[in-house]
């Protein structure tokens, strides 16, 4: 493995500031400067990147553009492509299965299998541990190792968490660290985009994946008790062929997956696979702590780059009751030394580290929690690919809300996807002037976003721009969002001197321009009268809008400026604590409606502030479902779905699946135990968090 990091040197630009002119129109700017695509099969709509300005200011630097609107165009392609792809699971038809799954429980099963086989793929075609001295960088995938859809859409998942993504590359899959950024034009080049279905691939190409993987080439659509997956047992070591899916529902993909080895009779399941994986690690980590790590010590949490090999090797030390030359142990004698449960993983820590303190009511310290969480799945991964996926659904559904997927839909429209790519620079540029604040991205930015992390090249050269390698956490309480959303708001509102978004989400009070007579004069302008913008009825008042490239007042922009949402959890039966945070909130947005109200109606507002006010007429607002940091029962119907605290919902800060919202891991203070309602002293929870380390 490879402990250090390239020499990044961000592309900056010595040039005048750009301004943006109130003109229906962005000028043309000159494109030759920057590099033509390669030749492929995905041809981008005619001159969809013509209008993106030379440079961007970003913390007081001149930097050149980051990505391109041809880079949105082709990512749109492959989201339609994986939504299509879900609605075939869903509502698949003519086939006949021994055990009737509902659409969901059968679109779960698949992502299951959708994660082994990207594995496979991973780790056999393209080179996993063990493989770190072949050829150097790549760029890009050879013609036959371009995957099926299934494991392109698990791959592209796995890289929107970009510091564990490039972790696990460092760590354990040296073949995807040497491609570098996701190969999005030449992925994009297997789909048809016309009916966003694959290209038939060649007969080299399916030979290729059959051989390296074992696995069929097509999807695996539908799941019969028949087909099997081959599972190694924690304790002996040797292979179990288990079913994906079983009558009783405890087959590999489903919630209640349990096994009794066949040769050594050790009952396991996925927690203790998950130990296995530790112990694994930690026997790796103990042979060489030069060149082996334990996952989350590899990269610092503030910046997202490789840290210093002895601040990872002090970190295990410390917290996992490790001694210099300590020999290696076997996972099998670890497992019968600390137990096979993370509860008894944790209990033997804490007793190294807490000494005299070690009490039930106090939490777990922090940083152990960060070293247990990326176990607490099996798998190749340090995080729950399958439950990253249905939760990037959710983003995925709305571009195809917002019709952003739909064949054709940009080549008569170049200013959309160019505001995106401005606006995301700007929200970079508003990160910067923000340091230590959570910024929430709305869905526009959000789908810039998520381009610049698979082109991730570039995406870690922003720590030379911005001073960090942006996280991307899609696990966060609506609470914590609502309030980062209106911070956010505030501050583009004062740097930009416009509006963050006009989709009817209305904001505080004090950040619209309401006042005695109303302060708006001029003429109502947009970003572009082609394509297929729409003005909207013109307000009582004007708007005067000075920066068409940072929002527009269309109708057919107003849904593109929501706050992006699919971050948060909605969990079931919510505890009393979050159910009084969403009517409070409730209660803030309706005052907010009625004092915007009043002001609408006494000419004390102006344009914007109107517009506001139409738009949020019936508008669903964001933050709304309460979240829950545990519940009465919580495992969900297709596995650990419904409480935050195994789910990883909801989670504050680095953490995974398995830590506590409160940041008090499991030992003892699962909400699920100590919620007063649910049997437990709702003082412990109190108590816990204010001894949080």
């Amino acid at each position: 493995m490879a402990a250090t990091l390239p020499s990044y040197t961000a592309t900056t630009a010595d040039v005048p500031a750009y301004s943006a002119q109130p003109t229906d129109a962005l000028p043309d700017y000159d494109a030759e400067s920057r590099a033509s695509a390669p030749l492929s099969s995905f041809v981008p709509s005619r001159g969809i990147d013509d209008k993106l300005p030379n440079h961007f200011r970003i913390n007081n630097n001149y930097v050149i553009p980051q990505l391109n609107p041809s880079d949105l165009e082709a990512h749109l392609v492959l989201l339609g492509a994986f939504h299509r792809l879900k609605e075939e699971v869903l509502t698949l038809k003519g086939v006949k299965a021994d055990i009737p799954l509902e659409p969901e429980e059968r679109y779960a099963v698949f992502l299951q299998r959708a994660v082994y086989r990207f594995e496979q793929w991973a780790v056999r075609m393209i080179g996993g541990e063990g493989q770190e001295d072949e050829e150097g960088g790549r760029g890009q995938l050879r013609p036959n190792e371009v995957p099926p859809l299934d494991v392109m859409m698990v791959w592209h998942t796995y890289m929107l968490n970009p510091r564990t993504y490039y972790e696990d590359c460092l760590r354990k899959l040296p073949g995807l660290l040497r491609i570098g950024s996701f190969p999005l034009v030449q992925l994009v080049s297997s789909i048809d985009q016309e009916t966003l279905l694959p290209h038939p691939p060649s007969n080299g190409r399916v030979s290729a994946f059959t051989s390296f993987t074992g696995q069929p080439f097509e999807p695996p659509i539908n799941t019969t008790s028949e087909e099997t997956v081959p599972v190694f047992c924690p304790s002996c070591s040797q292979p179990n062929t288990i079913p994906w899916i079983t009558y009783k529902g405890d087959g590999y993909a489903q919630r209640e997956f349990a096994c009794a080895c066949t040769h050594c009779k050790f009952e396991f399941n996925r927690e203790t696979l998950g130990m296995r994986k530790f112990f694994e690690d930690l026997e790796r980590f103990m042979v060489d702590t030069k060149r082996n790590f334990m996952a989350n010590t590899v990269l610092d949490y503030q910046t997202g780059l490789p840290t210093d090999s002895n601040i990872s090797n002090l970190l295990c030390l410390q917290y996992l009751r490790l001694r210099e030359g300590m020999n290696p142990i076997r996972p099998e004698s670890l497992g019968k030394q600390i137990g096979w449960t993370f509860q008894a993983l944790e209990a033997y820590c804490r007793k190294g580290l807490m000494a005299r303190r070690d009490k039930p009511h106090i939490g777990t310290p922090r940083q152990l929690n960060i070293l247990l969480a990326p176990y607490r799945n099996p798998g190749l991964a340090s995080l729950d690919l399958a439950s990253a996926v249905i939760r990037q659904m959710g983003f995925i559904e709305k571009m195809v809300n917002l019709g952003f997927t739909e064949p054709g839909r940009w080549e008569e429209d170049n200013d959309t996807l160019t505001r995106c790519v401005v606006r995301y620079h700007h929200f970079l540029d508003l990160m910067s002037a923000m340091p230590g604040n959570f910024v929430v991205p709305t869905l526009d930015i959000d789908l810039a976003w998520h381009t610049h992390q698979l082109l991730c090249d570039s995406y870690r050269k922003l720590k030379d721009i911005i001073g960090i390698v942006p996280d991307h956490d899609d696990k966060v309480g609506q609470g914590a969002l609502s309030t980062a959303y209106e911070k956010t708001a505030e501050g583009w509102k004062e740097r930009f001197g416009v509006p963050y978004s006009v989709c009817g989400c209305l904001p505080p009070i004090n950040t619209l321009d309401i006042a005695e007579g109303g302060s708006s004069s001029g003429g109502f302008s947009l970003f572009s009268k082609k394509g297929k913008s729409k003005a909207a009825p013109a307000p009582e008042k004007p708007i005067t809008n000075p920066r068409p490239d940072l929002i527009a007042t269309s109708n057919d922009a107003e849904g593109q400026t929501h706050p992006s949402d699919h971050y948060s959890v909605a969990i079931i039966n919510p505890g009393q604590t979050n159910k009084a945070q969403a009517q409070m909130r409730t209660q803030e947005l309706a005052k907010r409606a009625k004092e915007l109200g009043k002001a609408v109606e006494k000419g004390k507002t102006d344009g914007w502030a109107e517009l506001m006010h139409k738009r949020g007429v019936d508008h669903a607002p964001s933050f709304l479902c309460p979240v829950q940091y545990g519940v009465a029962k919580p495992f969900g119907k297709f596995g650990q779905g419904d409480c935050t605290t195994l789910s990883g919902g909801a989670v504050e800060g680095n953490f995974e699946v398995g830590e506590c919202v409160k940041g008090n891991g499991m030992y003892s203070l699962c909400g699920a135990q100590v919620d007063q309602v649910r049997g437990g002293p709702e003082d412990t929870v109190q108590y816990s968090a204010a001894m949080r380390y």
